[in-house]
């Protein structure tokens, strides 16, 4: 693990409104080695970083890479490849007016190639 780790599950626990020791009383993981996880970034061991996960709400990937993964919720949809992961992630890195730009270009390319559709 690295500082980034410990930033994010420190910055977790401020912004939940909770101390070490109400950590330890809902997760079970010693304050003190939350304290070292916090400050040094230790790794931890699996069913620990589940119970931070869970107390937090946040995903693995999250506390680990810093990533939200959102859920597709019951769609069946998976991500098929490396280019579809890669359009994800520049997707989720734009900002509001990127992406209606790229949602525009989108349509027009799908019109296109939709033969069904009125040029």
């Amino acid at each position: 693990m690295d500082k980034a780790f410990a930033a994010r599950i420190k910055r977790l626990r401020i912004d939940s409104g909770l101390n070490q020791v109400d950590i330890q009383a809902a997760t079970g993981i010693d304050r003190t080695y939350l304290s070292r996880m916090e400050s040094k970034g230790i790794p931890s061991a699996w069913n620990k970083m589940c119970a931070l996960a869970d107390l937090y709400g946040v995903s693995l990937d999250y506390l680990r890479h810093g990533q939200t993964v959102p859920s597709l919720e019951g769609s069946g949809e998976v991500i098929k490849d490396a280019d579809e992961r890669s359009l994800i992630r520049m997707w989720r890195a734009m900002n509001d007016a990127e992406r209606a730009a790229l949602r525009a270009v989108a349509e027009r390319l799908a019109d296109r190639a939709d033969p069904t559709s009125a040029a």
